[in-house]
């Protein structure tokens, strides 16, 4: 019994992942993706970094 069910939490595991990975990437709120306006927040967040950097003070 034990044998059978070795493989079950992998089986589990790679069907969540999958099911994760597909909704970050689904097109959602107007046509953008979850993982596109992500990356957009981490972008803007860089570029004001930069700025502030740059700024003398």
């Amino acid at each position: 019994m034990k044998a059978a069910q070795k493989g079950q939490a992998y089986a589990e595991y790679l069907v969540g992942a999958v099911l994760v990975i597909g909704a970050l990437f689904a097109p959602v709120f107007g046509g953008e993706s979850a993982i596109g306006l992500l990356m957009a927040a981490f972008q803007a967040n860089q570029e004001s970094y930069i700025w502030a950097m740059s700024v003398p003070g």
